[in-house]
C-alpha cells in the first residue's frame, strides 16, 4: 500500500526535481515548482493545481527528512520550507475563497495536505532538543 502511494506521489513530481542529485537543491526545486504551479492556478484547474502543489510540498519534506538530520540541527533548511509552506497556505486560501461552493470540498483536501506539511515542520523545529 505504501509503495503504491509513493509511486503515485513520484509520478506527479517533475523529472527535473526527482533527478536532482543534491538533496538540498532537490527540496528547493520542489518548493519552487509548487510556487509556479500555484501562480498559474488561476489559468488552470484549481483543484489539480493545489493537489500538485501539495504533492510537491510533501515531496520536499520527505526529501529534507531523508537527510537524516533532526530539525533542530538543520534549522535553516526547515525554516525555508516553513516560510514557503506558509506562503503556499495563503495562496491556497485565496484560491479556495475564489472557487465556487461546489469546488471547495476538493480544494479543502489539498489545502489540508499543505497545512499538514506546515504543521509537521513547525512541530519539528519548535520541539525541544533531545
Amino acid at each position: 500500500m505504501i509503495a503504491v502511494w509513493i509511486w503515485l506521489l513520484l509520478a506527479q513530481i517533475p523529472d527535473a526535481v526527482k533527478n536532482e542529485p543534491v538533496i538540498e537543491k532537490r527540496y528547493q526545486l520542489a518548493l519552487a515548482e509548487a510556487g509556479k504551479i500555484l501562480e498559474a492556478s488561476k489559468d488552470n484547474d484549481p483543484k489539480k493545481s493545489l493537489e500538485a502543489a501539495a504533492d510537491l510540498c510533501e515531496f520536499a519534506l520527505t526529501t529534507l527528512e531523508s537527510m537524516g538530520k533532526p530539525p533542530h540541527k538543520n534549522g535553516n533548511n526547515y525554516k525555508k520550507i516553513e516560510l514557503k509552506t506558509r506562503e503556499f497556505l495563503r495562496r491556497a486560501e485565496a484560491i479556495r475563497k475564489e472557487a465556487s461552493i461546489d469546488d471547495r470540498p476538493g480544494l479543502e483536501a489539498a489545502f489540508s495536505r499543505i497545512n499538514a506539511v506546515h504543521e509537521k515542520v513547525l512541530e519539528g523545529v519548535m520541539s525541544k532538543k533531545p
